[in-house]
């Protein structure tokens, strides 16, 4: 089954609320939403269980994706900051029922080696949550940022309840333009050992290995590439639309998957 959605409130229901945006999304048949703790955990128990519900009723999946200021390899006091933000994230997942808490791992440190940081913080914080929800560390978007492909695969192989998040935008700009082809989508993800995925995907607009923005998925990289491997393949996929149009290119991300399905 691959699932699609959206990172966010749909644009059609910006200002609405959570509840009115999760049951938008249903009607015009997506069937994800990626909450936004972009800047703050704004939700408590009470909403997040209101949410879920509401989720559940609507047969929407639901995921959350932690603060942006997360770094595991940081200063003590940061990664104290940083483990924090992802907990917090992640008992607000688990009363909303959702089954991943994505998170970009951090930059790399100066002083140690920043892959046993990481894989430290996250086998401590997976001993606060007891595997309630999955950790999902993201592929990362710039060179000076922990998340390489190998580096996420090292850590989701040793930590118990990680999981990889595979931005697709993210490798093609830190690869400086490296998707191409769908055989290029096929050896990223027979790179890790599943059959089944969260992914984001969007355009990207990138320069000397450096994602600079999301772009509309009419543009690189091709989103057909990745829908025919997803579908020749069967591969279980839930597939979170980053584009800075949101529902209207994850109805398009969805057009081509049915287009394919149908072959």
């Amino acid at each position: 089954m691959i699932q699609m959605g959206i990172a966010g409130i749909p644009q059609a229901k910006k200002g609405k609320g959570m509840d009115a945006g999760i049951r938008y999304l249903s009607e015009i048949k997506l069937d994800a939403m990626e909450v936004q703790f972009v800047r703050n955990i704004f939700m408590n128990s009470d909403a997040a269980k209101r949410v879920g519900e509401t989720a559940k009723e609507n047969g929407i999946k639901l995921s959350v994706h932690a603060p942006y200021y997360i770094n595991l390899a940081g200063s003590k006091e940061t990664i104290e900051k940083s483990k924090k933000f992802i907990i917090n994230s992640a008992l607000i997942a688990i009363e909303m029922s959702a089954n991943i808490v994505v998170f970009h791992p951090g930059y790399y440190s100066k002083k140690e080696n920043t892959l046993e940081l990481v894989k430290n913080a996250c086998d401590q914080i997976e001993e606060r949550i007891e595997k309630k929800v999955l950790l999902g560390l993201e592929t990362s978007g710039r060179r000076s940022q922990f998340g390489t492909i190998d580096e996420i695969i090292k850590i989701t192989s040793e930590v118990e309840g990680t999981v990889p998040v595979i931005d697709f935008g993210h490798i093609h700009a830190r690869g400086n333009g490296s998707l191409k082809s769908k055989s290029d989508f096929e050896e990223v993800l027979e790179m890790f050992d599943s059959d089944e995925f969260h992914i984001h995907f969007s355009g990207v607009e990138y320069g000397k290995g450096n994602e600079r923005k999301h772009i509309p998925v009419d543009d690189e990289p091709s989103f057909e590439h990745l829908a025919e491997v997803l579908t020749d393949r069967e591969y279980d996929a839930t597939v979170i639309c980053e584009s800075p149009l949101l529902e209207v290119d994850a109805l398009k991300m969805k057009e081509i998957i049915n287009v394919k399905i149908k072959r």
